[in-house]
């Protein structure tokens, strides 16, 4: 056979893969949601956590729109019977229940999460782990300039407190299904930004624990579905940008990611520009990613050091 017939076979070959690797990303964003499995007779009920601003507010409204009741998770009290008092007035024929727990705490009451589901008026379908994120001050700092309660405080926050949870409520889950636990994972648990060492660590955590969870629960044949989200530049309270051609709105990342419900896939990224966005990234040489991700991070740290 000579070369160029190789090469014509190489060619055909490549150009397949590529189409078939095409038609299986837009297949991921063109699926219909199958969110309404969880909540069939319109009386289920979804727990979101850290729901009082950002990605967590966004799908309180998104659920409540699509018919589900709401367990309101935050630690503070007036703004999360604020945010009743609006979902409310907005989604009268849905109810709003609230659960106050302080994920920075080590000794949090998982326990009193778990009855307030338990005692819910209908089942619990729908698991919401989004509550994380790097709220501390300084948001970004060197693991060296951090202290030891910072570091646990993040861990807590974004590893240990979405675990917890999701062990204790798992049994009720299963009692309940088919139920959906969503886990909120970043991009940041890929590329490990500098300045940002807990919180990357601990996203990428999460998206090994929900990778390790779907493979468990089918071994155990659980109808229970889990699927993490993954997440990149979104407007939020702790990340105050503006939206722009990879960056969208609290609400917006919600409801896109609840369209990813069914998708077939472990963990998908919720939006697909930010999948996009991702995959140029990845093409790229290792160092010219790391000098983008360094020049971003320290201009970030920069701008909120003015800002003290």
């Amino acid at each position: 056979m000579s070369l160029s017939s190789n090469l014509e076979y190489l060619g055909a070959a490549t150009a397949l893969l590529l189409t078939y690797r095409a038609i299986s990303f837009c297949s991921i964003y063109l699926k219909p949601s199958k969110l309404h499995r969880y909540n069939p007779s319109g009386n289920s009920w979804a727990l979101v956590t850290g729901s009082t601003a950002g990605i967590g507010e966004g799908f309180a409204h998104a659920l409540c729109a699509k018919n589900f009741n709401v367990v309101l998770h935050g630690r503070n009290s007036q703004k999360l019977l604020a945010l009743k008092a609006t979902l409310e007035k907005k989604y009268p024929d849905v109810q709003i229940k609230i659960v106050i727990a302080d994920v920075f705490d080590l000794d949090v009451d998982i326990s009193s999460i778990v009855m307030a589901c338990e005692s819910l008026p209908g089942p619990l379908t729908l698991l919401v782990n989004n509550v994380g994120g790097a709220p501390l001050s300084p948001s970004y700092a060197t693991l060296a300039e951090v202290d030891a309660t910072y570091v646990d405080q993040m861990i807590n926050l974004n590893a240990r407190f979405p675990t917890q949870l999701t062990r204790a409520l798992l049994p009720l889950l299963s009692k309940n299904s088919p139920a959906l636990v969503m886990n909120a994972c970043s991009v940041a648990g890929f590329s490990g930004p500098p300045y940002l060492s807990v919180y990357s660590a601990s996203k990428a955590f999460n998206y090994a624990l929900n990778q390790s969870l779907v493979s468990e629960l089918k071994a155990e044949k659980k109808d229970v579905e889990a699927l993490a989200i993954v997440i990149a530049n979104v407007v939020s309270g702790g990340n105050k940008t503006t939206e722009g051609a990879f960056t969208c709105t609290g609400l917006q990342m919600a409801e896109m990611s609840l369209d990813r419900v069914g998708c077939g896939q472990p963990a998908v990224f919720g939006w697909w520009r930010h999948a996009v966005q991702w995959w140029c990234m990845s093409l790229l040489p290792e160092w010219v990613t790391e000098k983008i991700l360094i020049g971003v991070m320290k201009e970030r740290r920069m701008e909120e050091q003015k800002g003290e």
